[in-house]
């Protein structure tokens, strides 16, 4: 999975230590959209993970249908890209590290690195990049997760159009498929700091669909991110044409007028030393966790809170280990029992989230004031 998205998960972003690290993101909130006029260049990336077949699908189909997207599309220049091969060939996550964690400025400007993903990485950069100055607009990212994520939606706080897009997306898709359909915003303190693929394009975006097993097709997982994908180039496209007030203003009567778009952002760790948005398997040996998902969770992506108390995980012995409320009283999973998150280079463990919303204007989280909300 990406995701990107709240936490040093899935795909996208940076994973902070302690309490302050989530406000401090916010505080410091600087780059904007550079995609205030036109969108041209969009390059769409599938198998960022090797063993995630649908966004290779699904690239190989934009690959076979050219004329018909520059009929539908005529603003946008599409490609794509099968963002790591070799990992592809041999049907794994990745060879020696996770490519969708190889993208921060540190990183790219490192020294030379034996790592297949590595050098991958730098290859990738040169050719949508480079991350300083990139000469991709938009950079898509299709990922799938063995849980039940539904479309998620993952996009960088902060960025105005990638954030409207997210809106855009969300509602129309509710009219086309029967799954859940979440937006997830990641803190933003700094492009440079990303460790996504996405972040190579000036603007990126990435969709996440599951439930669907690693190195299997499903053709309605193919279906559901076909459809985000398309709802989301016929809004670039749109955007193009009419551009950001008058996309802003169609999307706010959608949303009944209401600039609040709720979406889902990382469960700041309460406790210091504790990891925002992430708690770790207590026990491993290797990528071997030694302890389960209590039942009563699993599949309850977004959907069940966890409280302060509930059972969360069951050891070897049948005892259960309850949430300690390391993130809070009572918070909301994603990415529960994801397979790629067996693997300590992805982030082993499973991502907290909360809810909250986002302004529609400017894509930043909306500070409710605590003091009012107490009266």
């Amino acid at each position: 999975p990406a995701a990107a998205s709240l936490s040093r998960s899935p795909e996208d972003v940076v994973m902070k230590m302690g309490a302050a690290a989530i406000s401090q993101s916010a505080e410091t909130l600087a780059v904007k959209s550079s995609l205030l006029e036109k969108v041209r260049s969009v390059v769409v990336a599938g198998g960022t993970h090797g063993n995630e077949y649908t966004g290779v699908w699904c690239i190989r189909a934009l690959e076979e249908q050219k004329k018909v997207l520059k009929t539908r599309y005529p603003s946008l220049s599409i490609d794509t890209i099968l963002a790591n091969p070799e990992a592809h060939v041999n049907n794994q996550r990745f060879v020696d590290s996770d490519l969708n964690r190889e993208f921060t400025s540190e990183k790219l400007q490192g020294k030379e690195s034996s790592s297949v993903e590595a050098k991958q990485a730098q290859l990738l950069n040169e050719r949508l990049g480079p991350k300083e100055d990139p000469k991709t607009d938009v950079v898509v990212d299709l990922h799938s997760s063995t849980t039940n994520m539904g479309i998620t939606l993952i996009v960088p706080e902060g960025d105005e159009v990638m954030t409207l897009a997210a809106a855009y997306v969300a509602h129309q898709c509710q009219k086309k498929v029967k799954c859940g359909i979440h937006i997830v915003v990641h803190p933003y303190p700094d492009r440079n700091l990303r460790p996504s693929l996405s972040s190579c394009g000036k603007c990126g975006f990435t969709i996440e669909v599951g439930p669907v097993p690693q190195g299997v097709l499903r053709h309605d997982a193919v279906q559901h991110t076909q459809a985000a994908l398309h709802e989301f180039l016929k809004f670039l496209h749109e955007y193009n044409t009419m551009g950001l007030s008058q996309m802003q203003q169609q999307v706010l009567e959608w949303y009944n007028d209401s600039p609040k778009i709720p979406c889902w952002r990382s469960a700041p760790a309460k406790r210091d030393g504790e990891m925002s948005g992430k708690i770790p398997w207590p026990k491993m040996v290797g990528n071997f966790p030694l302890v389960l998902i209590h039942e009563s969770l699993q599949d309850q992506d977004f959907i069940k809170p966890l409280n302060k108390g509930d059972p969360l995980f069951v050891e070897l012995d049948g005892s259960i280990i309850p949430y300690n409320g390391s993130h809070g009283d009572s918070v909301h999973l994603m990415f529960i029992n994801e397979g790629g998150y067996y693997y300590a280079s992805s982030g082993a463990g499973i991502s907290l989230v909360i809810p909250t919303f986002y302004d529609l204007k400017t894509g930043k989280f909306i500070v409710e004031d605590e003091t009012a909300t107490m009266q």
